[in-house]
This record gives structure tokens, sequence and C-alpha cells, in this order.
């Protein structure tokens, strides 16, 4: 979602000039473009794909595995040394061995055969080889197989649990450092009212004191007063634009971006709101991960438990061969092979039972920490809901007391003008204006903390998107 920028602030000499145009940034929109281009995100994005792939990769292991090979060789042959009369001692046999109704000339053919034989083989010097083939194999039980199929999908799971309790985390972030960001404008917005305020009263002191009614140390009083406000001022807008830098880092904005957060309706929008959100252990975010985790862990011990089963798999091998002592490839022969391959475990030394026991008891101490959380986030929701809840009553008051600290100031200062009340009055009437302006903002930004930490507590965070 595109997020709309304006400016709010410009510096313009040593008066800051608060430009407040119609757009501006709203906190849900905010909140859906850090769902979008947060790193974070897009780290626990990439995780969780990482874990889609891992799940593919085991699922495979079960699926038809298919291998073709080839190869090609030379094998060096020594040198072969036919004996001298050898060739007639075997035809001397061969006359023994072959019926006297042969012809001559076939057994003479015989003989010249075998001895052009003899004579290869004293010339022969390699042997050349070529083969090629197809292997096919086929998981046709393996216990462990479907244990670590399932293990897999219940990480995947976990994975996209981690993604929604990132996201839980970076929008309570963004959202925290926005309503801190606008409580500094606020601040601001108080500071500069106590400006004007001083200026004018500032004048009015000039007036007098050219026309004798009122001492230099009192104009000068309230030169250090406007001074050491400028000062106030400086630091506070030094304060927001480290904030809103910072919130721009959060959300995964360009650093050159411009934010503008409208503080009047940041305050309206949450007196007129009351945000009761329902408790359920099982919807917070980090309490599901805790739970797949366990999952987890389960399937890990059934995993060690598979080692003691058998695994049957089918294969076929289909090679073609070739022999040569020439180099070339002449006649293939061919050669398959069909059969089944049973591994079954029989003795590991403890190895499998030592596995089976490590996992039950990681499991066990996962099961300690889900009871503990468990107690835990249901006492930072009491907790965060109870503060919630006097954060709202204390604003009542602190409403109050402003709107009496404004009408304080407003009489006292028209008793000045008249003459009816002292510079140190009416300073001190400025300064109670401008403490209680401050204590208002102050309750306003714990509202909206404790707004967030308790929608945090009970899962509701994505509340802040919805409402819009």
């Amino acid at each position: 979602m595109k997020i709309k920028t304006i400016v709010i602030y410009s510096v313009l000499g040593l008066s800051l000039v608060c430009t407040q145009l119609s757009a501006q940034t709203k906190l849900p929109d905010l909140i859906s473009y850090s769902l979008e281009h947060s790193r974070d995100i897009k780290k626990a994005e990439l995780q969780h794909k990482e874990a889609s792939y891992l799940y593919k990769e085991v699922r495979g292991n079960g699926l038809p595995q298919i291998e073709a090979t080839a190869s090609y060789s030379k094998m060096m042959l020594p040198e072969i040394e036919i004996p001298g009369g050898a060739g007639d001692r075997l035809g001397g046999m061969l006359d023994m061995i072959i019926n006297e109704n042969v012809s001559a000339d076939t057994k003479q053919a015989l003989k010249d055969q075998l001895t052009g034989s003899l004579n290869g083989l004293s010339g022969l010097d390699a042997l050349y080889t070529a083969s090629a083939g197809i292997q096919v194999t086929q998981l046709i039980y393996s216990q462990s197989y479907w244990t670590g199929l399932k293990t897999a999908k219940k990480t995947k799971e976990l994975y996209a649990l981690l993604k929604t309790k990132t996201e839980e985390d970076v929008i309570a972030e963004v959202a925290s450092g926005y309503y801190q960001a606008g409580s500094l404008m606020l601040q601001l917005q108080t500071i500069n009212k106590s400006l004007d305020n001083l200026k004018e009263i500032h004048r009015i002191a000039e007036l007098s004191y050219k026309n004798d009614l009122t001492k230099e140390t009192n104009v000068n009083r309230l030169k250090v007063s406007i001074s050491n406000l400028q000062v106030t001022r400086q630091t506070i807008q030094n304060g927001i634009t480290i904030q809103l830098n910072y919130l721009k880092a959060l959300a995964g904005m360009p650093s050159d971006t411009l934010i503008a957060i409208d503080t009047t309706a940041m305050i309206t929008d949450f007196v007129a709101s009351r945000n009761d959100a329902s408790f359920s252990v099982n919807n917070v975010p980090s309490f599901q991960v805790l739970l797949k985790q366990n999952e987890v862990y389960g399937q890990q011990i059934k995993s060690s438990q598979a080692k003691y089963y058998p695994t049957l798999a089918a294969f076929g091998q289909f090679n073609f061969s070739s022999y040569s002592t020439t180099g070339s490839i002449d006649r293939l022969s061919n050669m398959n092979t069909i059969g089944l391959n049973l591994s079954v475990p029989i003795f590991t030394s403890g190895v499998n039972s030592s596995k089976v026991k490590q996992a039950k008891l990681k499991q066990a101490q996962l099961q300690e920490d889900i009871l503990k959380t468990q107690d835990l986030l249901t006492v930072n929701y009491n907790n965060a809901y109870l503060e919630y809840q006097t954060s709202r009553d204390m604003l009542a008051a602190q409403k109050e007391n402003r709107e009496l600290a404004q009408k304080v100031y407003n009489q006292t200062s028209l008793q000045y003008q008249e003459g009816m009340a002292s510079m140190a009055d009416l300073l001190n009437v400025n300064s109670d204006f401008l403490q209680a302006d401050n204590s208002y903002n102050q309750q306003v930004l714990k509202c909206k903390t404790s707004e967030i930490n308790m929608l945090k507590a009970s899962g509701n965070l994505k509340s802040l998107v919805n409402n819009k």
C-alpha cells in the first residue's frame, strides 16, 4: 500500500513552522506498508519458503529415483610373448583331437587360424570397454520416510507461525514508534504555544519598560525564558527527526521518505474509541509457536523410533556394454537386473535408544517452557489490561487539569496586562500550563502504549490494521 507523505516541519532560521497539509500518514496505512517492506518480515518469508522446499526435498526421497550412467575405459595390457614352436605343438594336439575323417585341408585351416590367433595375442596391448545404463529405485516401505515427511510438514507450519509472530513484533514496534513520534510532536506544539505566550508578554513588557512602567530585569527575565524554550524546542525537534528516521527503518521505507502524523486525530480517535480485546492464550502467536515446536519434537521422537523398523526398496538396472581390442564399439550386449533391497536393523549398540531418550527429554523441557509461558502470558495480559484501564481513567483527569491550567493562565495574563498581577505570577502560571499540557500529552502516549501492550498480549495486534 502506498503511503501518503507530506512535509510537516521546516526550519526557517531560529523559528520552526509547523506545516500540516490535508493528507496524513495514518497508522493502519503505515502498518500495512511495514508488513510488505519490513526487513524482518521478508527474512521470515524466506525462512518459510526454505521450510517449504525442505518438505518437498523429504517428499521427493519417497518418489522414483532415476539415474543414468555412461563410461568408456581403456585397460593397458602387458606384452604377451608366445614361446617358439607353440603353433606346431598346438597343431599336433589338434591332430590327436580332430576326427580322422576330417580332411587334410580342414585340419590345415584350423591350424592356420589357431596360429593367427596366437600371433594376434602377441600384439595385443589394450582392452577397450564401453558401457551405458539406467538405474531406477523406488522406496516401498520406510517408517523413517513417513515420520520424516510429517516432521518436515510440521516444520513448515512452524515457520508460518514464526512469520505471524514476526508480523506482530513489527506491528508493535511500528505502532510504538508512531505514537512516540506523535507524543514528541505534541510536546513541540506545547512549546510553541508557550513561546507565543511569552513573546506576547515580552512585547507588552518592552512597551511598559519604554514607558517606565516596569523594570528592565523583568524584560531580561522574559528573554531568558524565551531563549530556554527555544533551546528546548530545538532539542525536541531533533528528537522527532531521530524518531521518524527510526520509524522509517522499522517500516522498510527509504530514508528520504517524509512522514506526517496527525496528532489531533491521534488524540480524538483514542478518546472516542475503546478497545477491550478478548484474551485466549491459544491466540497468542508466541504461544502458538511453542505448541507447534512441541509437535515437531513429538515427530522427532517418532523419527528416532523409526530406526528400529526395516526398509524395503525396489530397483532395476538396464545396462549395455561393449568390449573391444581396437577402440571401436562394435557390438553392445544387454544386461538387465531387477530386484528388491531389504534392510533390517539388528543391533546398534544402544545408539537408537539414546537418540529416542534425548528427543523425549527435549520435549519434556519444552513442555515445562509451555506451562511457564502460559502463566506468564496470562499475567502479562492482566497487567496490560489493568494498565490500559488505569491510563484511560487518568487521561480524563489530566485533560481537566490542562483545561484548568489554560484558564488560569488566561486570567492571569489579563490581570498582568491590567497591572493586577506581577511578572512572577504570570511566568509561574505559564510554567504550570506548560507542565499540565506536557503531562496530558504524556498520558496520551501512555494510553496508546498500554493499548498496544494489551493487544499484543492478547494476540490481537492486527486489529490496528483493520481499523481504517
